[in-house]
Order: structure tokens, then C-alpha cells, then sequence
């Protein structure tokens, strides 16, 4: 679990704004790098009250925060290890029942994030092809998660989902979505 964390420092620590100063793009990139940065703190607080299940569900929605942002070029930031969702952490004792709900949980609702949002730019727009990128790194993720669960990794699972939840969030900040289905399951 600690591979997720510190990869999550490490992008953080290693994060540069590549925009310039006060531009609209500018408030973008600390929005997204304060929610990045809020997720970690949450992550650290749930892990040190005892519940590594929502600390792993957290820094996973963070780093999916920092690489939509990055995809967006509004930050930069060094990936030691891209792979990091395939790290597995081992089960938590005790908590393998909060974790199966947990995960099935976050499973549908990344699944009805996905069916929520409609990409808001135009057509043949180079934003709208954003938008299909965002929503392709979410539909993945789901996949992702999905094959984890038939493996038995649900720690895999949770953070996939988690992950590419993020990236719907941060989507609709950006603008490059409008929330067409249920508003509450995202961070508006």
C-alpha cells in the first residue's frame, strides 16, 4: 500500500505548472493539484484512523487527479512507476468484507459516473477530443477493475475504479464535460 502512497508523493513533490501565471488554465492546474494534494491528506488521515481500505480508495483518486491534469498539460510531473495499479498490496485482515463492499460499490459507481457525463465541446474540436480521452482513461479503468475483481485482487480493483473516477471528476472541472445523469456522484 505504501508503493501507491509514495508514488503519489513523488508526483506531487516532482509537480510544475506549465502554464502561465494567472491564466484560466493556470486556476485549472491548482484546482487540480489541490485535489490531488486534499486526496492524499484524506488518505493519510483514513490510514491513520485505522481504515486502509478508504486510504488506498483515496490516493488512487488522487493520482488519477494528477494524470488527467497532466494529460491536459496544465502540470507536469516525473512517473517513477507507471505500472503502480498492478502493485499488489496485500489483503487487509480484517477488513475483507468492507473492502468486497467497498469495491463493488466504487465499481457501479464509476459505471454510472461513465453513463452521467456528455463531452461539452464541440465536435471536431481538439477539446472534445480531450473529452473522448478522458472518458476512454475511465471506461479502462472500469475494465481494468473488472479484471482485477475475477483475480481475486480487489485492493487492485478498488484503486482502478477509484482511479478512473478521477478522471471523470477532473473532466467535468475542466469543462470538458456536462453532468447529463446524477450530479451528486461527482466533485463539482
Amino acid at each position: 500500500m505504501q508503493h501507491w502512497k509514495c508514488e503519489l508523493e513523488s508526483r506531487l513533490q516532482d509537480l510544475v505548472i506549465s502554464v502561465p501565471p494567472s491564466s484560466i488554465l493556470d486556476h485549472l492546474a491548482d484546482d487540480l493539484g489541490g485535489m490531488a494534494r486534499s486526496y492524499l491528506s484524506d488518505g493519510d488521515h483514513f490510514l491513520s484512523s485505522g481504515d486502509p481500505v478508504n486510504a488506498l480508495a483515496s490516493w488512487a483518486y488522487a493520482l488519477g487527479w494528477i494524470d488527467a491534469g497532466a494529460s491536459l498539460g496544465v502540470f507536469t510531473t516525473r512517473v517513477r512507476d507507471p505500472g503502480w495499479i498492478f502493485s499488489h498490496i496485500h489483503p487487509f485482515p480484517g477488513f475483507e468484507s468492507f473492502l468486497r463492499e467497498k469495491t463493488a460499490r466504487y465499481h457501479a459507481l464509476l459505471h454510472s459516473a461513465i453513463q452521467s457525463v456528455v463531452p461539452s465541446p464541440e465536435p471536431d474540436t481538439v477539446m472534445h477530443d480531450a473529452a473522448a480521452r478522458f472518458l476512454a482513461a475511465s471506461v479502462v479503468s472500469r475494465e481494468y477493475g473488472r479484471y482485477f475483481c475475477t483475480l481475486g485482487r480487489l485492493d487492485n480493483a478498488l484503486g482502478s475504479f477509484s482511479y478512473g473516477h478521477a478522471w471523470l471528476d477532473s473532466g467535468v472541472r475542466a469543462g470538458l464535460f456536462r453532468v447529463a445523469g446524477k450530479r451528486e456522484i461527482f466533485t463539482l
